[in-house]
């Protein structure tokens, strides 16, 4: 994944996961002689399942570009196999119910 974050310092910026979800959130200021700039910047995504979260990186490059990475482990669901059973015979069950 990668955020535009241009302007930003990377001590401005904080990546954190919560339950499964990729938060990303910046504060940037810049004081002149006449003013002060402030802006924020917030944005939160769903991780896939096998996202390995704790080998998560994020780097910020020279053109202001965040780069969020993490090795992700495809999930593959297990063959489930149910044996049919054979069902009660009509005799059967009539003989359970007068039984109450």
């Amino acid at each position: 994944m990668t955020v535009g974050m241009k302007n930003y310092k990377p001590q401005e910026i904080k990546v954190s996961v919560k339950n499964n979800e990729l938060i990303v959130q910046g504060e940037h200021r810049h004081k002149d002689a006449n003013r002060t700039e402030r802006s924020f910047f917030f944005k939160s995504t769903t991780l896939p399942p096998g996202t390995q979260v704790d080998q998560l990186q994020s780097h910020l490059t020279d053109d202001g570009q965040l780069k969020i990475e993490a090795p992700f482990v495809e999930q593959k669901e297990a063959p489930k196999s149910i044996e049919p059973k054979e069902a009660p015979k009509p005799a059967e069950t009539e003989k359970k119910q007068g039984d109450k």
